[in-house]
């Protein structure tokens, strides 16, 4: 099916989340009519003033919606008319409960809603963020290197057996991994009746600068941006780094390949691994020790050896192959997050 391009009108969801607000920034920057979907006024208008601070020409270009409950019956109905793509990054909040259905209903059931408002439209496109932890069972201990032709089912047949009682990690890779099945189900179930098809998106890890320049503290930053503070400038520093090891990707590369997949028409029906490279905290605290910004920074004596590691390696050669991609280093993105934090006064102990 036909991909979308400028100035065409994309719906993204999430979009003041870690990945969300980048995806917002980038389709204006290029062009794209956004319409943003929170789940509060306020938070619209907080979106509007970052909107008209970053990129003032764009205002005109930005419409805040609200959603409070993305799975609720039609929650999308009314944000899908007059779009002709969607970024779906959005997922539900982590429930302080041990139920597995807890996790597992309002994702599926969250990516469910927005497909089925687009049902009913003229959508060309969707592109969602899924996770590797729906592709790799993360805790093999014979190095292997994992594809988009990959599911975590072990981790869905653990919860499974063990119900509440399995560890919550597990629970949100068996999120993960039957909110995109229930995707892909849905799109092949409805394949006559669609205007769209649909790309995902898999990061690892994802670390890098946050968008938002208002952002009140490092206590405010949201789970995989606080794993970044935490390893690199807190103080004093954990007695021990983790993960130890770990797949990283950019913030940027994520939200670049996002637009991407909008636009390039052979994306349609292909899954997507977003991921740079295998690295651990110490090779990046030596990258910001090179940097001379944080003279008080964790000084590294040693670089752990990387090859072999009891851990998944992911390859991104869809990614390449597709879109001629080059991800950052985890150098440059040292560098940038680091630059971002200090910006923002949060690493005085460390200057």
């Amino acid at each position: 099916m036909p991909a979308i391009s400028a100035p065409s009108t994309v719906l993204v969801t999430g979009s003041n989340g870690f990945i969300g607000q980048w995806a917002v920034y980038d389709l204006l920057a290029r062009g794209y009519t956004v319409h943003a979907v929170v789940r509060s006024a306020p938070k619209v208008q907080t979106l509007v003033d970052w909107v008209a601070r970053k990129l003032p020409d764009a205002v005109t270009r930005f419409k805040g919606i609200v959603v409070p409950d993305i799975t609720a019956p039609g929650a999308f109905d009314e944000a899908i008319k007059g779009i002709d793509g969607v970024v779906h990054t959005a997922s539900p909040i982590e429930p302080p409960v041990d139920d597995p259905q807890a996790f597992i209903q309002p994702a599926v059931e969250g990516t469910l809603s927005i497909l089925r408002s687009a049902l009913k439209s003229n959508v060309k496109r969707i592109v969602i963020t899924t996770s590797v932890n729906a592709i790799v069972y993360p805790y093999a201990v014979t190095p292997r290197t994992y594809t988009e032709a990959e599911w975590n089912d072990p981790d869905v047949k653990r919860v499974e057996k063990e119900g509440a009682a399995a560890p919550s990690i597990y629970k949100y890779n068996a999120s993960k991994v039957l909110a995109e099945r229930a995707a892909w189900d849905f799109v092949e179930k409805h394949k006559s009746e669609i205007s769209f098809d649909l790309a995902t998106i898999a990061p690892s890890w994802v670390f890098g600068p946050v968008a938002d320049d208002r952002l009140a503290s490092p206590a405010a930053l949201t789970a995989t941006p606080s794993v970044s503070y935490r390893n690199l400038f807190a103080v004093p520093p954990p007695a021990e780094h983790q993960p130890k090891d770990f797949n990283y990707v950019d913030v940027r590369d994520v939200s670049e390949l996002h637009v991407r997949a909008l636009e390039l028409e052979a994306a349609g029906g292909e899954r997507i691994i977003a991921s740079s490279e295998l690295s651990n905290w110490e090779e990046w605290l030596v990258a910001i020790g090179k940097l001379s910004l944080l003279p008080k920074i964790a000084k590294v004596d040693s670089v752990p050896s990387k090859d072999p590691l009891p851990i998944a390696y992911l390859s991104n050669e869809k990614s390449k192959r597709l879109f001629g991609f080059k991800y950052r280093s985890y150098a440059e993105t040292a560098k940038d997050l680091t630059e971002d934090f200090k910006s923002r006064g949060w690493l005085k102990e460390l200057e």
